[in-house]
């Protein structure tokens, strides 16, 4: 008797996380080394392998932190077009969908979002067939560094945050490089997940700052995480979420739900990588990971 043919994936998703290129020299943080020049060839060999994937990546994730920036507008607007290109090159063969982060904001909100086509306001949806829906949130949109004026409402809102939650050890995400998801965001998530649960879908969740406990250092966690965790939790629809932030990735389970803290490809050895393709079957999810990017099987 033939052995049973392998059991195919209903879709597969390329994910990276926090290419972070700058024409900097390394740099040295937490006795880590941050490889800033290497990011460029390191993102076009993980899409050249991912390209090679069967069945087809339905798109390639990016997690945000595009760049590095923190420097002249010139020069942040330059490294921004390496990487973007990259991303356009590869565009024939992957789709990608990015995700807004903290260092992406170095280039002007409104480039970022047209050049990366990432629809207004930053956080959207899209079905991935299959009985599957991804949601891509913007937990840079509460925040200091969100791109929006001082005299709109997500500034206001951010500062009205930052105030009545200080940094401290009882508020150990409050530090200026992360950031949250406001309350107009907060309540699209729910309806979101309320109009995939009553269409049989389930979902899974892409953010820059991780949104489930103990996925990733608490210092490194979406401002208002707690809230966010609780409407993901409450919803049968809601599966997996995908961050990246915390370099060193990280990984939790709650209540059967999977929080997964991407590995930054910003940090992989000059011999090395950081990616992953995400296989989605009927009662599982598979992380290949390629490099430092830990491997994992997903109960969904």
């Amino acid at each position: 008797m033939a052995a049973p043919a392998p059991e195919r994936p209903l879709f597969t998703l390329g994910v990276i996380a926090d290419v972070q290129y700058a024409d900097l020299d390394d740099g040295h943080t937490e006795g880590r080394v941050q490889r800033f020049r290497q990011a460029p060839s390191k993102l076009q060999a993980a899409l050249n392998h991912l390209s090679t994937i069967q069945p087809s990546p339905s798109a390639v994730l990016h997690l945000g932190d595009i760049i590095n920036g923190n420097h002249t507008p010139e020069q942040s607007n330059q490294e921004f077009d390496v990487v973007a290109t990259i991303f356009e090159e590869a565009s024939g063969q992957l789709r990608a969908v990015h995700v807004v982060g903290n260092h992406c904001l170095s280039v002007p909100r409104p480039v970022l979002l047209q050049r990366l086509r990432i629809p207004a306001p930053g956080y959207h949806t899209l079905s991935l067939g299959s009985g599957w829906r991804l949601v891509v949130l913007d937990t840079t949109e509460m925040s200091g560094h969100s791109g929006y004026h001082p005299d709109s409402w997500q500034y206001k809102e951010a500062q009205e945050f930052m105030a009545a939650h200080p940094l401290s050890p009882q508020n150990p995400q409050m530090s200026s490089w992360n950031g949250g998801v406001t309350r107009q965001q907060l309540e699209w998530l729910r309806e979101e997940l309320a109009a995939a649960a009553a269409s049989g879908e389930r979902v899974i969740v892409a953010s820059h700052h991780q949104l489930g406990e103990g996925a990733a250092r608490p210092t490194h966690m979406a401002w208002n995480w707690q809230a966010v965790q609780e409407v993901l939790l409450a919803s049968p629809a809601f599966r997996i979420a995908l961050a990246g932030h915390d370099h060193i990735g990280g990984y939790a389970c709650i209540e059967g739900r999977h929080f997964v803290t991407v590995d930054g490809l910003l940090e992989a050895k000059p011999d090395s990588n950081a990616f992953a393709a995400l296989h989605v079957y009927s009662s599982r999810a598979v992380v290949a990971g390629f490099g430092t990017v830990q491997s994992r099987e997903l109960a969904v």
